[in-house]
């Protein structure tokens, strides 16, 4: 059984918690926060130790045990390196770092005495992004030429995320880097990279337009701040067809509050489902860990997906397209 310690105590760190206690692959050792109140109620809801300080969880914790870091800040990254040095194992959220952590991550984690690194992304063990995968993968629309995209998010307060916006904004840090990496999932390898910005604090839209080796042309669109539900719909068109996902045409039940209501007034649509790609996610780490088997996203997968975002910040700030590989984005991060 794999002994499994939590960092931090917010909103995604406690579902990862309950994650870990219906997988039955993991036991949860202890929580670490440095909010020391926080750790000890969450580590007596789950009956494990608490810390307030890392060092002492690292004393403690056993030989071969793995850290979950779900909602990683810039402060994490020297606990996290000392904890790949001293041979634990690590579970991170791939949002809130520079494109140089993830370098110096991927370096550590490839020591020969280094734990391993693993990085939770659950956009690919969405069932219908599989399904979108394996039919384009199939021919089911020809040869793939252009995808539009679109992800729009209301207003995340700050408290409730727990990441910090790094250059480039919500939009793009938050959004857009999820579809970036489901985009080099499915297209493959981006070349070129175009981006525009529009914030008016706190709304914040992004723009990214993206040219695979392959020719493919991907236009994204990423909105932080949206007035209406969240929105992910993506189109695929090819030589024999288009495919297409809307989140809101999906909807099998939808929620309707007075606007008056203290609890999430307006309309929310949601789909039902006995799959929680968050939680299989988890459980795919889990047993790469176990069974020493490469995970669905590999560290270097997380830093090429880096790589496009800072390409696309880097556009924001000079206005110009970005070559990835005759600009050399990231390779003396």
């Amino acid at each position: 059984m794999i002994q499994a310690a939590i960092v931090g105590t917010g909103k995604t760190s406690k579902r990862y918690a309950q994650h870990l206690l219906k997988a039955g692959q993991a036991e949860i050792f202890g929580i670490y926060d440095d909010d020391e109140v926080n750790a000890q109620e969450l580590a007596a809801e789950y009956g494990c130790r608490a810390f307030s300080s890392f060092e002492r969880l690292m004393e403690a914790l056993p030989t071969g045990s793995v850290l979950v870091v779900a909602e990683p800040e810039d402060s994490d990254k020297p606990s996290i390196l000392q904890a790949l040095k001293s041979g634990y194992h690590v579970i991170a959220g791939m949002q809130g770092y520079h494109l140089g952590d993830i370098q110096e991550l991927l370096a550590s984690a490839s020591s020969s005495s280094g734990g391993r690194l693993l990085f939770a992304n659950p956009e690919r063990f969405y069932y219908h992004n599989r399904d979108l995968k394996k039919r384009i993968e199939d021919g089911a629309i020809g040869s793939l030429g252009m995808i539009n995209s679109k992800r729009y998010c209301p207003l995340i307060p700050d408290d409730d995320v727990g990441v910090p916006i790094i250059d480039g904004g919500a939009a793009l840090n938050r959004l857009a880097l999820k579809e970036i990496d489901l985009l080099r999932w499915i297209a493959g390898e981006v070349d070129t990279v175009y981006a525009m910005r529009a914030s008016i604090r706190p709304l914040d839209y992004v723009l990214v337009t993206l040219q695979f080796r392959s020719g493919v042309i991907a236009n994204l669109e990423a909105y932080s701040g949206y007035p209406g539900a969240y929105t992910s719909a993506v189109e695929y068109a090819g030589s024999k067809g288009v495919i297409r996902y809307d989140n809101r045409k999906t909807n099998a039940f939808h929620v309707h509050r007075r606007a008056d209501s203290d609890v999430n007034p307006g309309t929310r649509g949601f789909s039902p489902s006995f799959r929680n790609p968050e939680y299989d996610n988890l459980v795919h780490m889990l047993d790469c860990l176990d069974k020493d088997k490469e995970p669905a996203m590999t560290v270097e997968d997380a830093f090429e997906t880096m790589r496009v975002v800072a390409a696309a910040s880097q556009s924001l700030h000079t206005g110009q397209p970005v070559n990835l590989f005759s600009e050399g984005v990231g390779n003396d991060a």
